[in-house]
């Protein structure tokens, strides 16, 4: 019999504040929830590259039932951990008003900032991701190979981002511009 495949999700949250404006606030807030800054790996509350942002992911699951629970348990620890510094953690893709964005302390994310410099600076994007898991090298090369056609579908599907710095950006997934730029 074959083990069942697991899955685990990231989702990445803006902090915002009661005008709903960015605040760098995520150190502030993973302090006074009782999590570490350095992120406690799957399972915990974590910084994210910037300080206006929060990142919940949950443990590798097999049953979609036990991902869906785990995923509302970490979006209330974010919403708690905002709440404890007068703030909202939000689900945006991509900020829609004007910010200047404040970079997590920590050598990966400096450096980051350093060799992108204002792409870094302007990197206030926030997504979910879903980790699915493979075999072995070969099947995940597989798997790659045929997903690569239903990209633009996947793509168009999950368009959320058409605002930029306050602006219209007409792009219905500008989030997909800024991250290019970024790997």
């Amino acid at each position: 019999m074959t083990e069942p495949r697991t899955m685990g999700v990231e989702e990445e949250f803006l902090l915002v504040g009661p005008d709903g404006s960015p605040v760098a606030k995520a150190a502030e807030a993973l302090e006074a929830s009782g999590h570490s800054t350095k992120g406690g790996g799957t399972g915990a509350l974590e910084p994210e590259f910037m300080e206006e942002q929060l990142e919940t992911a949950t443990h590798p699951r097999s049953a979609l039932e036990d991902l869906a629970a785990e995923i509302r348990a970490g979006r209330a620890r974010a919403q708690d951990a905002a709440d404890r510094v007068d703030a909202r953690a939000v689900a945006l893709a991509t900020c829609p008003v004007r910010f200047t964005g404040t970079t997590m302390p920590g050598v990966r994310y400096q450096e980051a900032r350093r060799v992108f410099g204002l792409t870094a600076r302007e990197q206030l994007t926030s997504g979910c991701h879903v980790h699915v898991a493979v075999a072995d090298e070969a099947e995940g090369v597989d798997v790659l190979d045929r997903i690569g056609p239903w990209l633009p579908t996947l793509l168009a599907l999950s368009t959320n981002s058409p605002y930029w710095q306050g602006e219209d950006t007409d792009y219905a997934s500008f989030r997909s511009q800024v991250l290019v730029t970024m790997t």
